[in-house]
């Protein structure tokens, strides 16, 4: 989950399933969600590896306002019943909600798993702040403070993963623009 954005990505153009609206950009993946993002954000393009279809994880990045070479990012994604990556919705939330193999070294805070909503739809959210270091292959990188939220919907046939990153600094200021991602969220498969 964690990403590095350079400042190339805000040349990308924006997908051909986006429309502009009062609210932002609509954006609809396939059979599975559709979603606004904030006007003027940029949708980062695919990257190397497996593609969706072969993961059956489908979904997309979108990246904000960018500090320290980090982005504010807001992503959503649908895992199929069979996907490859997180198999349940317990898993995932076992996965992200709680230190690697129980141990917490470096002063990570992570909240705890509550109810909530992603649109009309029940979630359980939590988040987490975590740490990024820059550049990452330094012999002593900056340590940069990263607040993430996340919000899993459980659906009949798979799930979906809301989720925000964000440099702590950055992090409040832009927290409504994933706010109203939330709520604009309707998935397309129950």
């Amino acid at each position: 989950m964690r990403n590095l954005l350079i400042a190339a990505a805000f040349c990308l153009a924006a997908g051909p399933a986006l429309g502009e609206t009062p609210a932002g950009q609509a954006y609809t993946e396939g059979k599975y969600f559709s979603v606004v993002f904030p006007r003027g954000w940029v949708k980062k393009e695919a990257g190397l590896g497996l593609p969706d279809s072969e993961k059956k994880v489908y979904g997309v990045e979108f990246f904000g306002p960018v500090a320290d070479g980090l982005a504010v990012k807001i992503g959503v994604h649908y895992y199929a019943p069979d996907n490859l990556v997180h198999k349940t919705p317990e898993k995932f939330i076992k996965l992200h909600s709680q230190p690697a193999l129980g141990i917490n070294l470096d002063g990570k805070v992570y909240g705890e798993v509550k109810a909530g909503k992603a649109g009309n739809y029940y979630a359980r959210v939590f988040e987490r702040k975590v740490f990024e270091y820059l550049p990452p292959n330094a012999l002593n990188p900056k340590k940069i403070h990263i607040y993430e939220h996340f919000s899993v919907v459980p659906v009949k046939n798979g799930f979906f993963v809301l989720d925000y990153y964000a440099p702590m600094d950055m992090a409040k200021a832009n927290f409504k623009a994933y706010q109203a991602v939330l709520a604009s969220f309707r998935p397309l498969v129950r």
